[in-house]
């Protein structure tokens, strides 16, 4: 019965890559201390279907293809978001979270001087306690290389690829788990206060009489370029009782009145700028202006700032609000337009159709990829990951296939389009991709590393499993204490740090489920491709290093 079962995954790989992933996904499901592992059950059902002979691993293209979808398609998605860390909280997070992730890794190389744990096992302990699947394949790459270069065989090579891959098994549950207790046990013997973030501030409608003499007789345009971040919209003008478009050029007379779109801030300034607050309300007229929210996803105006559209003489409109995400914002002339992006257009009633052609509003849209764009990203990341980086000593790093389309598409979600290339994928094409290389992945380390595993889990089990767990709590603990006692970041945000450092989705749900505030989401999404990068390299060196 075990031969007849082993010959029938052996021969037909397509269907042991499907049973790991079902299987996969109900183990997932599976709470443990109330956690749900979730799509990381692919990697354990994997682990057990690999153990029943070494034949029935599937092919290393499968892996190493999903894999590089996995990286790429969370680099183009975060790399806006890691410009924004950088700009809104300056380098103090990611200070944090480097400093940690090195600290974890002396630990690791201490553990392994005192456990005897080889480079490639060190390696792949610390990507399993710190849960870093693209950090595991860069590990798994690099073993490899080296076994190549030592001119062992083939086979050779692979079993020694497979030994990261078993000490990360070990100690991977631990790395979610262990950071789930330790966010327990710090808000229990420290008091921490849950701080809700602020609501985005709500867009009001003003109307303003124009009565400032330094401003009369000056277009709007020239008005507004000599103030920094105004923060509104000017979207109406009524001039001799004729309501239009304010557009750049219009010309302000005393008297007139102007509409403006802006929070309460921004709308203060506005007074100080154009005069009065006026009674008549120009924005309830209807009878040639009206306004339609418009879907973004024709890919010619994808990463395109709105100052480029020239909207007021294509279109003769005029883009008074945007809404991404849940969040609506007052667009600045330099705003990018994203996929996705619903956007408030005030416009002449007989233009509509043209709007709606020009931006798409296409649900369908949002949903399809340009996979010509896809494939030239996929093409420069793998090329990148494949330099060489000297590194002290003589030898020589390489970002391998994940640290190189990672970084890639980093740079290419932060650029959005190159001319014709639009780089941004559409974010639900984004996640579905996403799960399909993940799954992939897992599944195909799961079923080639399981043998080892087993063999490893016998032996070593104990050790590597304590010493993972040491790795996982001494990290997660140092964030925290440092973040909060030192720092003084408050502690739902420092949840969301801790589980971008661990780059662990699990960590943060049970974050956000335990605060009244999303400032965990934001914290995460900022750390997250930071950390990842650094665990890479991190991983990288730890293998090479003389640990035994």
């Amino acid at each position: 019965m075990h031969q007849s079962i082993v010959a029938l995954l052996a021969h037909n790989p397509i269907l042991t890559l499907f049973i790991a992933i079902g299987l996969g996904y109900i183990v997932g499901e599976i709470g443990v201390f109330g956690v749900r592992f979730g799509v990381a059950g692919v990697l354990f059902v994997g682990l057990a279907i690999g153990a029943l002979d070494r034949s029935v691993g599937l092919p290393e293209v499968i892996p190493t293809l999903g894999l590089i979808i996995f990286v790429y398609t969370i680099g183009i998605q975060s790399g806006p978001a890691l410009a924004e860390v950088f700009r809104h909280r300056g380098y103090r997070d990611a200070l944090l979270a480097l400093g940690v992730l090195v600290f974890g890794a002396v630990l690791t190389v201490a553990l392994s001087y005192s456990f005897h744990i080889p480079g490639p096992r060190a390696a792949g302990l610390f990507c399993g306690a710190l849960t870093s699947t693209p950090a595991l394949a860069a590990t798994r790459e690099t073993v490899h290389d080296l076994a190549v270069q030592r001119a062992l065989p083939e086979e050779r090579a692979r079993e020694e690829a497979a030994q990261p891959v078993a000490s990360y098994s070990i100690s991977y549950p631990i790395g979610v788990i262990g950071v789930i207790l330790c966010f327990q046990l710090f808000g229990r013997f420290w008091r921490t206060d849950s701080h809700p973030v602020e609501e985005a501030p709500e867009i009001l409608v003003r109307n303003f009489v124009v009565r400032n003499p330094g401003v009369a007789g000056r277009t709007i345009g020239d008005v507004l370029r000599v103030h920094k971040d105004y923060g509104f919209v000017v979207s109406r003008i009524q001039h001799d009782k004729q309501i239009d478009i304010a557009t750049s050029d219009a010309r302000l007379e005393f008297g007139d009145v102007l509409a403006v779109v802006g929070d309460e801030d921004a709308l203060e300034r506005a007074m100080q700028i154009f005069g009065e607050p006026s009674p008549t309300h120009i924005e309830f007229d209807r009878s040639h202006l009206d306004h339609r929210r418009i879907y973004v996803s024709a890919k010619e105006v994808v990463g395109k700032r709105i100052r480029d559209l020239d909207l007021q003489n294509r279109l003769h409109a005029i883009i008074t609000r945007l809404r991404r995400g849940d969040v609506d914002i007052v667009p600045a002339p330099d705003t990018r337009l994203d996929y996705g992006d619903q956007i408030r257009v005030l416009l002449r009633r007989e233009r509509v159709s043209d709007l709606q052609k020009f931006f798409g509003d296409s649900v369908r849209g949002l949903s399809e990829t340009d996979f010509g764009s896809v494939s030239i990203g996929l093409v420069l990341g793998v090329l990148f990951g494949m330099m060489p980086i000297p590194m002290p000593g003589g030898n020589n790093i390489r970002l391998g296939l994940a640290g190189g389309p990672l970084l890639m598409a980093l740079a290419l979600g932060k650029i959005e389009r190159t001319g014709r290339i639009t780089w941004a994928i559409p974010i639900s094409a984004n996640f579905t991709l996403r799960q399909i290389g993940l799954l992939l992945f897992l599944a195909g380390v799961g079923t080639r590393a399981g043998f080892d595993f087993v063999q490893t889990l016998r032996t070593e089990g104990a050790q590597l499993l304590l010493a993972g767990a040491a790795i996982t709590f001494a990290v997660t603990l140092a964030t925290l204490v440092i973040g909060h006692k030192f720092l003084k970041i408050p502690f739902d945000a420092l949840t969301g740090i801790s589980s971008g450092v661990q780059t662990q989705s699990a960590c943060l749900a049970f974050a956000t489920s335990q605060t009244r505030s999303d400032a965990p989401n934001i914290a995460y999404s900022g750390i997250y491709p930071l950390a990842t990068i650094a665990k890479i390299i991190l991983a990288q060196i730890l293998v090479s290093w003389p640990l035994t």
